[in-house]
């Protein structure tokens, strides 16, 4: 494994442990080995002088900060690390698709304000990267159930007040997004 797929494997192991407040829990399983425990409860190994460095790569970027002496591995968030953290959870989230489609649709509807541009476009990337198609620049659709998704997405963003997500049956147009969503299957309305 390269460095610098070695050193995101252990920043993923350890910004999820850091980020449900738990002090980063680093054990010697052997000479110049160090183990870490995610939140799963699954152990991670790596070579010692890798896990320090990575470690100390965030704490000088400001992601963690260290708690006690500077031989100790414990480690904490900062207010940039739980950001971070953040940022990479919205980036990781996705809609499920279930084994069977429901026959509802979700539309995401929004109306932003111009001084909430930047949020405005970075929901709209978003909504695209989870497989949204758009009826319109602020309406968008998908087939599968996405609350809580959404529900994270525009908190993060702070837009809830300007969003409203809908499940409906029916709407104009639906035909044409039930081809772009379910190529292979037959079309007509049930």
């Amino acid at each position: 494994m390269d460095k610098t797929k070695l050193k995101h494997t252990i920043t993923k192991v350890v910004l999820p442990v850091l980020g449900i407040g738990v002090l980063l829990a680093v054990a010697l399983v052997a000479p110049n080995v160090v183990q870490i425990l995610d939140i799963n409860g699954a152990k991670h190994r790596f070579a010692r002088h890798r896990a320090r460095r990575c470690l100390a790569h965030l704490k000088k970027r400001g992601y963690l900060q260290q708690k006690g002496k500077r031989t100790d591995w414990n480690y904490v968030l900062t207010e940039k690390g739980r950001e971070l953290l953040a940022r990479k959870n919205i980036a990781d989230i996705q809609v499920p698709e279930p084994k069977r489609w429901d026959g509802n649709w979700r539309m995401v509807i929004f109306d932003i304000p111009e001084n909430y541009k930047k949020a405005r476009n970075a929901l709209r990337w978003k909504l695209r990267q989870m497989g949204f198609r758009y009826l319109n620049l602020s309406v968008w659709v998908h087939p599968y159930e996405c609350r809580d998704q959404i529900n994270a997405i525009v908190e993060y963003y702070d837009v809830g007040r300007f969003v409203r997500l809908l499940d409906v049956v029916y709407f104009d147009g639906m035909d044409d997004m039930k081809r772009a969503f379910f190529p292979s299957r037959k079309t007509s309305i049930s």
